[in-house]
C-alpha cells in the first residue's frame, strides 16, 4: 500500500531549521520538504556577483541587509519557507538577533536559474515572492546573460548583457552593468 498525500506528516518550519546541514538544500512548501540541487558554476558565479553588488550597495549606505540563501517563513499551518538565491531586506524589517526564519517575504528576491530548472517553473516562483509581498524580483539566466524583472501587477522587463540594472524607488542609487552580473571565463 502507497503512502497518500493525507497519510504523509507534514513538517514544521521548526523541524526544517532543526535539519543537518550538508550539501543538500531544501524548502518547506506547504508542509512538504523539497530538496533542490546544488548549483552549477554559472549560476554559483552569478550569485556572487548580484549578491556582492547588493551587499556592497547595502553596506555602503547602512540601508538594508543582502544575505544568501535564507529562508523566508511565509505560511503556517502548514508550514511554507522559501529562500532565494539572494535576498535584500529594508532596513527594521528583521528583528535583531533572530535564530529561524523571519516571517515575512524579503523586499527584494533573486532567483538565478540553473541547469535543469526551467523558465516557467522560475518564472511561476517570481510570482510566488510577489504575491507573498515582495517589491521586486529579479531572475538571473546566466547563459543568456540577461536579468527579467518582475514587479507586482507588470509584466517582466528583460535586461540584456548590454543594459543597466537599477534598484529604482527600491534601492535607490543601485546600478549595475548586467554583464557585470556574469562573469566568467572566456
Amino acid at each position: 500500500m502507497t503512502a497518500t498525500a493525507a497519510d504523509r506528516k507534514l513538517m514544521t518550519a521548526a523541524e526544517l531549521l532543526a535539519l543537518p546541514r550538508g550539501v543538500k538544500r531544501y524548502e518547506l512548501i506547504r508542509g512538504a520538504l523539497v530538496e533542490y540541487p546544488l548549483n552549477g558554476n554559472l549560476a554559483a558565479a552569478a550569485i556572487s556577483q548580484i549578491a556582492f553588488a547588493i551587499g556592497n550597495y547595502a553596506r555602503s549606505r547602512d540601508y538594508g541587509r543582502a544575505v544568501i540563501g535564507c529562508g523566508y517563513w511565509l505560511e503556517r499551518n502548514p508550514d511554507t519557507v522559501r529562500a532565494a538565491a539572494v535576498t535584500w531586506v529594508a532596513p527594521g524589517r528583521i528583528p535583531k538577533g533572530l535564530p529561524g526564519y523571519p516571517e515575512l517575504a524579503p523586499d527584494l528576491a533573486v532567483e538565478v536559474k540553473s541547469c535543469g530548472v526551467s523558465h516557467p517553473e522560475i518564472a511561476a516562483k517570481a510570482r510566488m515572492w510577489l504575491c507573498y509581498g515582495s517589491q521586486q524580483v529579479w531572475v538571473a539566466d546566466p547563459p543568456t546573460a540577461a536579468i527579467y524583472v518582475y514587479r507586482p501587477n507588470a509584466a517582466p522587463v528583460i535586461l540584456g548583457a548590454d543594459d543597466l540594472l537599477g534598484g529604482g524607488e527600491l534601492l535607490p542609487g543601485f546600478s549595475v552593468a548586467v554583464r557585470d552580473l556574469f562573469l566568467w571565463e572566456a
